[in-house]
């Protein structure tokens, strides 16, 4: 978990304590702005112990989902965890939204299918024969892996179930919908080399 590290701190000449981590790294005039820090007779001393969420920061927000046509609840939890920074953990409205903001912050959003999960596609909504599952019937709202006409794999959703026929859809159950996003800002940490190579979070280092 981030720890409180009291009203002030001293470092190295050239090192600044990142609040967001236990490591050190670089001090820099941008950390400087960032962190509120400052240099005194070549000793650095943080002020405050501030993290706001910025390039290569990982972030854990709490959220919730709406339908914006219906208002109805549609997905929440606390453990949507990604990489900040274009990585592609979250879509770009969002990131927006979230760039220098801090534990506790409350940022509510709305996403078009443009800046979303996209409009659907009927091309990804398979009718097959229920015969093609003999081994093992899935049921409505299974996760079943297959293959579009024209040789991609995908997962699909079982979508239905009914006279001998088994619908499969490859949309996001989000597809098409206008949603309306709350989000709580949880945690914020610095990112380790490893997860800015592979490009995502790991999501056990939140402890």
């Amino acid at each position: 978990m981030i720890g409180y590290l009291g009203d002030v701190a001293q470092v190295s000449a050239n090192l600044a304590y990142d609040p967001c981590s236990a490591g050190i790294q670089a001090f820099s005039a941008s950390c400087r702005a960032r962190h509120g820090c400052k240099r005194v007779h070549n000793m650095l001393i943080e002020k405050e112990n501030i993290c706001e969420v910025c390039q290569d920061k990982v972030v854990r927000l709490g959220f919730s989902v709406k339908d914006r046509s219906t208002g109805g609840l549609i997905q929440y939890g606390d453990d949507l965890v990604y990489l900040h920074g274009g990585y592609g953990g979250a879509f770009p409205k969002v990131e927006l939204a979230m760039e220098g903001r801090r534990v506790g912050d409350h940022v509510t959003l709305e996403l078009s299918p443009d800046e979303g999960y996209g409009l659907r596609r009927s091309e990804l909504v398979l009718t097959l024969p229920s015969d093609e599952f003999a081994d093992e019937m899935p049921e409505t709202g299974e996760a079943v892996d297959g293959q579009l006409p024209d040789g991609r794999s995908m997962t699909f959703t079982v979508s239905a179930v009914a006279d001998g026929q088994i619908t499969l859809d490859g949309n996001h159950p989000f597809a098409g919908k206008h949603l309306v996003f709350a989000f709580e800002v949880l945690e914020i940490r610095a990112s380790t080399k490893a997860e800015r190579s592979a490009g995502f979070a790991f999501d056990a280092m939140f402890c």
